[in-house]
């Protein structure tokens, strides 16, 4: 799937013009991206049918519109989540952002409806978001990479009516979203798909297989609002007729430091996936914070993706669950990540070391790696290494069939399929033992 996105200079002019009217960035940001959501819900017809008023108050009508739908989007009606409902936009500032829309299309097309431009989009317009909190989307075939390594293997383990799975920095939510189709319709092995994972009990199943926690609102807005894009989508209704009832396991919190977050309790999931940033706390008390809560781990000048780890490994995991997570290298390589190293991640099964540094991945400037373990001690004395030989030659055109990546997709496939073939020749064989006595 190709995910048009514009030069990152378009959307700083955008921004930049919204914010004469606004006076400042962070709310300019959120008038053009909200007016963007609304105009990807009419246009999937996901509101319900009905003239869009122009202006600004016409969008603050369709976002209450939109925040009836479902009470996972009620946050879209809150000042503190969306500053469209106390911070003014004039004439001026409304024409820009309208224009801007007409000329800029957030859609995939009429067969996609799962918001994944939109994502894209919020962290291109946003500084606040990209620079502050390190917000920086997982593309999609990264995301189905790390599902692929956890979640499915999960699904298999747990059964798919059972299993459970956390992004627990799931931004605007592509990591969730991919899961929630993964979910939705599993992989078969081959067999044939039960009739249960069919239709309206298959939508809702897959909606609570997921979650996802943020530490920005809005963000975690955005996430729910896409997967139940996706889940009207997929039932051909408009939003408001997806059951209130059915969860959208969606929050707004800091998971390293918040204790009290229901989405947060231990040992709840079997598969936790996350691309956590990768920058230190700039705030000093919070610095602090997380170095006291994640002693082993969070040492020196350290990263944040390591309290992640440990946060997942430690915590959220239930026993054997899997965790996958594409994370920056540095912890190879400087002091902060040494006790990491030799310590804490040797008391885990380590199954997967991928590295994806040589890969091209939109938005990662950062030289990165993809970590998969198992919260349990060590079984066996196997991990497997995809290891990289260099870098791409050139700019792929698409990212997702770029030299290296393709690479280490073709890596991951032949040893997934060795390891079948190794399951199925062993049960043939306990079966033989068993057949003759």
């Amino acid at each position: 799937m190709t995910i048009r996105t514009l030069a990152p200079a378009v959307y700083d002019k955008v921004t930049t013009a919204v914010a004469r009217d606004t006076g400042e960035r962070r709310t300019a940001a959120l008038w053009v991206h909200a007016a963007g959501l609304v105009r990807h819900a009419r246009e999937h017809e996901l509101l319900p049918a009905g003239a869009q008023a122009p202006g600004p108050d016409g969008l603050r009508k369709s976002l209450e519109a939109l925040a009836s739908c479902h009470p996972a989007l009620a946050p879209l009606a809150d000042p503190q989540v969306l500053p469209v409902w106390d911070q003014p936009l004039g004439d001026s500032g409304w024409e820009t952002l309208d224009d801007f829309w007409a000329r800029h299309p957030v859609l995939e097309g009429e067969h996609r409806v799962d918001g994944y431009a939109l994502g894209d989009t919020y962290q291109l317009l946003s500084e606040d978001a990209r620079k502050g909190r390190a917000l920086c989307q997982t593309p999609p075939w990264v995301a189905r990479l790390l599902l692929r390594l956890s979640l499915e293997p999960a699904m298999e383990e747990w059964g798919p009516a059972d299993v459970r799975m956390i992004d627990p920095a799931c931004g605007t939510g592509h990591i969730a979203v991919a899961a929630f189709h993964m979910a939705r319709v599993p992989p078969s092995r081959g067999r044939r798909r039960s009739p249960a994972w069919d239709g309206h009990q298959a939508v809702e199943r897959a909606l609570a297989t997921v979650a996802g926690v943020d530490l920005d609102p809005y963000a975690a807005a955005l996430t729910a609002y896409r997967l139940l894009a996706s889940a009207a989508s997929t039932l051909r209704i408009p939003l408001h007729q997806v059951p209130a009832s059915w969860p959208v396991n969606v929050a707004a919190a800091d998971s390293l430091l918040d204790g009290d977050e229901p989405l947060l309790r231990a040992g709840a999931y079997h598969a936790c996936v996350a691309n956590p940033p990768y920058i230190t706390p700039r705030d000093a008390v919070v610095r602090d914070r997380v170095r006291a809560a994640y002693p082993q781990v969070a040492v020196g000048k350290y990263s944040l993706a390591l309290p992640f780890t440990a946060l997942m490994l430690e915590r959220l995991a239930a026993p054997g669950g899997y965790v996958a997570q594409l994370t920056a290298n540095s912890f190879m390589k400087r002091e902060f990540g040494r006790r990491y190293v030799t310590e804490f991640l040797p008391r885990f099964d380590a199954r997967w070391i991928i590295d994806t540094s040589g890969a091209y991945i939109p938005g990662h400037g950062t030289p990165t790696c993809i970590l998969v373990h198992r919260a349990r001690p060590s079984v066996g004395d196997t991990v497997t290494v995809v290891r990289g030989n260099g870098g791409e030659p050139r700019v792929p055109e698409d990212p997702a069939r770029g030299l290296v990546w393709s690479a280490i997709e073709d890596a991951v496939d032949s040893r997934l399929a060795w390891d079948r073939f190794q399951e199925g020749l062993e049960r043939f064989q306990r079966g033989e033992a068993t057949s003759n006595g």
